[in-house]
């Protein structure tokens, strides 16, 4: 009887100090029985609006807040895992967009490049009393070096909080994404000059047919894009505010376009990302019994994507 009572003591001596003191090691406190509630904010985290022509890089700053919703205390490590990997953003058409996830409270990397975050340590173990929460901040950054189109690139995640035995005590699906606006830009190379924030375009003495001046229109595009033109004189060259006037048009890759009305010019219906130089020419109408002068004209022309 009395070694039985011994043994009994003893068991529970101890027994007794392991559930006393969880302020030991976080990766040996017992994880039997641990739910942990993960709740991304906002719940999907899709960078939208981003526009590959402006020189600004896509990124977005995201939380994740830790509940402990068991009666006891929980170690884990947040982790994120692909739901259907490879890595990579993607609209079903393109290459997927790589990406990174930063934890900028611990400042490491857990981008599941493998298909799950693959870095362990004691640093970024978390261990929660019962009811008690923690809230991690994390970057996103897709890589935009691979976009070659506008559209909703996406991938589908899980949020998981792992114990030391690997088993997941926790976890919440997050899609990830990036949304690439249709955006065109427009600019001009060639024989012209610039005043008040102006392109001038010198033609040079008027000859009847097409002006020798060397121009292109410089464009660069996520997709197919239209090019607008408005003559303020309506296709003619006049001179100063007299009724003097001679007619041109003007002709891109090509396509001459008659300026009697505001014009617009479609190129090739090729999707995805672009850059184009499109010759430009001026054409000259009819010169005969006009007045000496100097002879203008004020041309908008704008790109827009389709």
């Amino acid at each position: 009887m009395i070694a039985r009572f011994l043994t009994t003591c003893l068991m529970a001596c101890v027994a007794i100090p392991v559930a006393a003191q969880p302020q030991g090691n976080p990766s040996e406190l017992p994880t039997t029985g641990c739910r942990i509630r993960v709740t991304p904010s906002p719940a999907s985290w899709i960078i939208a609006g981003y526009d590959p022509f402006a020189n600004e890089e896509a990124q977005g700053t995201y939380s994740v807040t830790y509940v402990n919703d068991s009666d006891g205390v929980c170690a884990f490590t947040p982790s994120f895992e692909l739901r259907e990997p490879p890595l990579g953003l993607s609209d079903g058409l393109e290459a997927p967009l790589k990406y990174a996830i930063v934890d900028l409270t611990e400042a490491r990397d857990v981008t599941p490049r493998s298909g799950r975050t693959f870095a362990r340590n004691a640093s970024a173990t978390i261990s929660l009393d019962p009811s008690e929460s923690r809230t991690i901040l994390y970057r996103f950054v897709p890589d935009t070096r691979g976009v070659k189109r506008d559209g909703t690139f996406s991938q589908e995640v899980t949020i998981e909080a792992v114990d030391r035995r690997f088993n997941t005590i926790g976890g919440a699906p997050l899609a990830l994404g990036l949304t690439v606006l249709p955006s065109a830009r427009i600019g001009l190379s060639g024989a012209y000059t610039v005043s008040g924030g102006q392109a001038t375009v010198d033609l040079g003495p008027l000859r009847e047919g097409v002006a020798p001046v060397p121009l292109q229109l410089r464009l660069s595009s996520t997709g197919p894009y239209e090019i607008d033109i408005v003559s303020a004189n309506n296709g003619r060259l006049r001179l100063g505010s007299s009724e003097w006037s001679i007619p041109y048009s003007v002709a891109i890759d090509g396509q001459v376009t008659n300026l009697g009305a505001p014009a617009s010019i479609a190129n090739r219906p090729e999707s995805g990302l672009r850059r184009d130089s499109l010759p430009m020419r001026f054409v000259i109408g009819k010169i005969d019994d006009v007045r000496a002068g100097s002879y203008t004209d004020t041309l908008s022309i704008s790109v827009r994507a389709r």
